[in-house]
């Protein structure tokens, strides 16, 4: 499964990465991380309409937002591996 997380500036975004990062390595889907200074991040903000970060993104549809802990995080992936 291929994700997308969405961060901002603040240091507590990078908590998130390293959350979202250990539970994508264990489920053995893919993240790619797009920060402030990536040219797809005014775009996808546009897009999802998104005000609160971080933000998983999977397709079209935004997954979750905030700091997860990274049994909620792996809960969410593997409910996601599990949906028809």
């Amino acid at each position: 499964m291929n994700l997308c997380l969405i961060l901002d500036t603040k240091p507590a975004s990078h908590d998130a990465e390293i959350i979202w990062r250990d539970a994508c390595q264990n489920s053995g889907d893919t993240l790619e991380v797009i920060n402030p200074d990536n040219t797809q991040y005014q775009a996808l903000i546009e897009q999802f309409h998104l005000n609160t970060f971080p933000a998983l993104i999977q397709n079209d549809r935004v997954l979750a937002v905030g700091i997860p802990t990274l049994e909620s995080a792996k809960e969410l992936l593997t409910e996601l591996a599990a949906a028809p």
